[in-house]
This record gives structure tokens, sequence and C-alpha cells, in this order.
């Protein structure tokens, strides 16, 4: 779709939000394409920029350079993420759990192609955004309200027990934090429970500067029994990884 399309099916929807008209039934399901949700949550994100401030909104500095600079909802890891789970993982038989996903934009892409996603946020000011940009989405294509739900509280202590099966893909992102080399461990030692983990050696859980760093903390993914293999298609200055139990069944 071009980006004239797309801005004026972006118009269409906003005019149909505001007068309440219900949207074609071939439209209910999702977004075709991910410049079409791109700029449908990002309107909304700067509506509530707009609206509540960098603060009470939980933005903080990360989410407020991309509403006044970047001009886009997705990042160029939520892009990159959202295509290669789409080209590696099973609709139907894989879900997601998304740890720290801020206000949800690659859970929401997911959403859309598609997945069964739930998105895990401790930061209440921000879960309240994420809720309001849910719900803005789902008003739009209300077909998408049993794929996508939205947890309150830290990972792993909320995380039901059904999801921490080999059916669920755990996704870690932007998630830099403080750490403790405890804490990081005890969430390292969850991974065998999961089928697949998909993180940034950089920024899990505290930032890594150094390959050195970044390889001691693959040394200690791997010594759970799981291989570790880059993903070549990380944005510059991320260095995503795909893990995955030795003894998991090949395929998705």
């Amino acid at each position: 779709m071009n980006p004239l399309a797309t801005a004026r099916r972006l118009l269409r929807l906003a005019s149909r939000r505001l007068s309440h008209k219900p949207l074609p039934a071939s439209e209910l399901l999702a977004p075709d394409t991910l410049d079409l949700l791109d700029g449908y949550l990002f309107r909304e994100m700067v509506d509530i920029f707009r609206r509540e401030g960098p603060d009470v909104s939980g933005y903080a500095n990360y989410y407020t350079l991309r509403v006044i600079r970047g001009g886009r909802a997705l990042s160029g890891y939520d892009r990159m993420l959202a295509g290669y789970i789409g080209q590696h993982f099973d609709r139907a038989a894989r879900r997601v759990v998304h740890a720290g996903p801020g206000l949800g934009t690659l859970a929401a892409a997911l959403a859309a192609d598609g997945f069964t996603v739930a998105a895990v946020e401790r930061d209440a000011l921000r879960f309240a955004s994420t809720l309001r940009l849910c719900a803005a989405l789902i008003e739009a294509w209300p077909a998408m309200a049993g794929r996508y739900r939205l947890v309150a509280g830290s990972f792993p202590e909320v995380l039901e027990p059904a999801w921490l099966t080999p059916a669920t893909v755990l996704v870690f992102t932007n998630c830099v934090a403080s750490w403790s080399a405890a804490f990081t461990s005890g969430v390292v030692a969850l991974f065998p429970r999961f089928g697949d983990v998909l993180l940034d050696t950089r920024t899990f859980g505290i930032l890594r500067e150094s390959e050195a760093e970044r390889q001691a903390l693959v040394a200690e993914i791997e010594a759970q029994g799981i291989a570790v293999s880059p993903i070549e298609a990380s944005p510059t200055g991320s260095f995503y990884v795909h893990a995955v139990r030795r003894d998991a069944p090949a395929g998705g």
C-alpha cells in the first residue's frame, strides 16, 4: 500500500471513530499492512502525549523522543521482530509473551498478524497508556480483542503458569533496567520452560556495550542447555539472538 493510500485509510478510520459508525465486515479483522497499523498507533500515541505529557503518560524520554522526532509508533526492532516471528512460528500453534513491552507496539503488530500475545508491563503509568492504545486498536479492529492481552506487573511473577510452556515464544526487547546478576540468572533459568526466546543481548536487564559482556550472557544462556543463534537482521546497534532448547523438536 502506498503512503497516500495509507493516509486515506487512516483518515477514514478516524472519521468512523468520531462518528461511531461501524467498520465494514471486511475491515474488522486486522490492519492489512504494518504501515497502516503504525500510522494508527502513532496518532493515538501523540494524542495521549498531548493530553498527559511525558510524565503522567509514562512515556519518559524513550517514547517522548519517538513522538517528537521519530514520527512512527513501530521501532526498527519492532518491525524486524514482527517479520522474524511471522516467518518462523506457526500462528495457530504458538503464542507470544512480550516481557517489558513498553507501549505494546510490537505486541500490537503481532496480534494484528494473527498471533495470540500477552504483554507484561510493570510501569503503572506506562501500562495505563498501553491500555488506552490497546482499546483504540480493538475499537478499530474488534476481532483482535481475543488475541491481545495486557498484564500489569513484573515478569515473571505475574505470568500465569499456563504461559510457561514450549508453545510460548518469550520476547524481550529494550528492557534495560538495573537487574542484579542473581535476578538475571533467575530469569535465564526459566528459558528452558519456553519453546523459544528472542532477546537483545545488549539491552537484556542491563546495558552491555562490550562484545565480551554480551558473550558472557550468551554463555550463561547456553549453560541451560539452550542453543543461541544471532538474528542477522538485527538493526544497527542491536544484537538480537534466537535461543531454543537443544532437545526441542524441529519446526515452528
